[in-house]
Parts: C-alpha cells; sequence; structure tokens
C-alpha cells in the first residue's frame, strides 16, 4: 500500500512539473501595469506658456527636427528594459503615455569642453481615455560642475563629462516612469 502512495505521488508531482513548465513557456508574458500606448509630439505653439495637456506653466525652447523620434526610441526601450508592453498611439481602455516636448537642444561642443550644454524638457502625461492621471515634469540643462557643485552626484553619474541631448532625454524618460510604473499614487507632490 505504501509503495502505492509513494508511486502515486512521484506520477502527480511528474504530471504537475510538466504542466508548470508547459504553461511557463506557453502562456505571454503577462504585465502588471499592462501594455501601454504611446504618444510623443512636440509643442505646436512655440510661444505657448501652458501646457496645452495639463495646464502647467513650460518655457519653450528650440526643438531639434529629429526629437520625437528620438524621445520615442528611448521609451521604447525604458518600457522594454521594465518588462512593459507597449503600443504605438491609444487604444480605448488602454492606459497611455502622452509626451510633449517644448524643448530639445543638442549641445555645441565635445565631451569635455562644450560652448553651449544640451538642454531637453518635457512634460510626460499618464492617460486613459483622454483624461489625464498623472503627470512629470523634466526639465535639464547640464550645468558645469563649478556652476553648481550641488550637482556633483549628477557629474558623477554621467561619469564627468558633458551629455548629450539624446542622454538628457533617456535620463528624463526614465525618471518619469520610474516614478508613474513604481512609485504608488499619492505619494508624489506632481500628482493631479
Amino acid at each position: 500500500m505504501f509503495k502505492y502512495i509513494s508511486r502515486l505521488k512521484k506520477v502527480l508531482f511528474a504530471v504537475f512539473f510538466a504542466l508548470a513548465l508547459t504553461l511557463a513557456f506557453t502562456v505571454p508574458v503577462a504585465y502588471s501595469f499592462g501594455d501601454l500606448g504611446m504618444v510623443v509630439e512636440r509643442i505646436k505653439d512655440a510661444n505657448s506658456i501652458r501646457c496645452p495637456v495639463c495646464g502647467r506653466a513650460i518655457t519653450p525652447g528650440i526643438i531639434h527636427t529629429d526629437a520625437p523620434a528620438v524621445v520615442k526610441e528611448k521609451l521604447k526601450t525604458a518600457l522594454t528594459d521594465r518588462d512593459v508592453g507597449y503600443f504605438d498611439g491609444i487604444k480605448k481602455g488602454q492606459p497611455y503615455i502622452h509626451i510633449l516636448i517644448y524643448r530639445f537642444e543638442e549641445r555645441k561642443g565635445g565631451n569635455f569642453a562644450v560652448e553651449k550644454p544640451a538642454s531637453v524638457a518635457f512634460h510626460m502625461h499618464l492617460m486613459k481615455d483622454g483624461a489625464l492621471g498623472r503627470v512629470f515634469e523634466y526639465s535639464e540643462e547640464q550645468k558645469a560642475l563649478m556652476q553648481n557643485v550641488l550637482t556633483m552626484g549628477k557629474f558623477l553619474k554621467r561619469g564627468g563629462k558633458w551629455v548629450t541631448a539624446d542622454e538628457l532625454a533617456e535620463e528624463g524618460i526614465n525618471a518619469g516612469l520610474d516614478q508613474f510604473l513604481i512609485e504608488p499614487k499619492g505619494t508624489s507632490g506632481t500628482d493631479e
């Protein structure tokens, strides 16, 4: 009788193990946040002083021609790195990230000396069905270490060099996604 029970346990274990392996490799990955839509655009009115989506104050500047494409690629990479699915555009009932670029100026100079540093500014909006959920504001122009000693951490994190607008955009997107996808709603001063 005990041999029969022992054999039954082994058979059940083998069946459950095989079932678990089958499910693990055949079921598509489920994302806790769900797939996100993506909309990236540049501000249309260069004289605007308010974001047309969230109404917050902005200071528009020069926007490089390729800025939306660069920001969209950085967003795709950042979402992939976080195992979050995405799609272009908006779908009814699905949350989406809307990024409005209002400044994207490339640096003039090299890694260790510049005439003008890179400057990037955008609002990242988390939305669903046209309703605004959260806002993340990013505005950064790299400063020389001697201009602001308080930025020593950023300076070291950036490898002690002048960064490009692409690198600033990536930094901002990652910070925004960290806030949207990790930080619980209601713990930030930028909630709407």
